[in-house]
């Protein structure tokens, strides 16, 4: 499956994987599943990401 997202450059996307991984943080001690399930997401966009071209 992908993802396509309009309006929205890389620098964009880094911050949503930023906040992604703030909120496994966050919710690590009280719902493990759920902060397992941030940090997949995280690391899957973040791999993206290292995928595209870089800027020049």
């Amino acid at each position: 499956m992908a993802l396509h997202l309009t309006g929205l450059g890389p620098e964009d996307i880094a911050d949503l994987v930023d906040c992604l991984l703030l909120g496994a943080e966050q919710t690590a001690d009280t719902d493990g599943e759920l902060a397992a399930r941030r940090l997949s997401l995280a690391h899957r966009i973040g791999d993206a990401l290292d995928e595209l071209p870089a800027a020049r």
